[in-house]
C-alpha cells in the first residue's frame, strides 16, 4: 500500500491515507452529486487526520448515520463516515494532492445512491 495526503482548499484540514487505488466510486445521491465527490473507502487504521480537527464540522441528514465532515473555513468536504459502513472513512479523492494523477489509472464504479436501499445490497464495495 502507498501513502497519500490531502486536505481541504484552505489547508487547515490535512489527512493521510494508506491504500491501493484500483477503484473509486461515484455516487449519484443528492449530497454526493452536489459536492461532486469521488469516494474511496479506507479502514480507520489506514486513515490519519494530520491537522485541522478543530476546523471540522459534521453534517448529517436522513437516517443520521453518515457523517459528512467539512472545513468550517473553506467549506470543502474532504471525507465522510459513510452510511453503508460508518466504521470506515470515505475519502473524497478530489481532495488528495495531485488527485488527477491517481484517477487516471483507477476504475470509477457508479453507485446508485438515488436508490440507496437497493444499491447497497448489489454494490461490491472495496477498501
Amino acid at each position: 500500500m502507498k501513502s497519500y495526503e490531502g486536505g481541504c482548499h484552505c489547508g487547515k484540514v490535512r489527512f493521510r491515507i494508506r491504500t491501493d487505488f484500483s477503484r473509486i466510486s461515484e455516487c449519484n445521491c443528492s449530497i454526493c452529486t452536489k459536492k461532486g465527490t469521488l469516494n474511496h473507502r479506507v479502514a480507520p487504521e489506514n486513515f490519519e487526520l494530520v491537522s485541522g480537527g478543530e476546523a471540522l464540522s459534521v453534517y448529517r441528514f436522513g437516517t443520521g448515520t453518515a457523517k459528512h465532515y467539512f472545513c468550517t473555513t473553506c467549506g470543502i468536504h474532504p471525507f465522510s463516515r459513510p452510511r453503508a459502513a460508518p466504521e470506515m472513512f470515505a475519502v473524497n479523492v478530489r481532495c488528495l494532492d495531485d488527485f488527477h494523477k491517481l484517477i487516471a489509472a483507477a476504475k470509477v464504479a457508479k453507485f446508485d445512491g438515488q436508490n440507496w436501499e437497493h444499491a447497497v445490497k448489489e454494490f461490491k464495495f472495496t477498501q
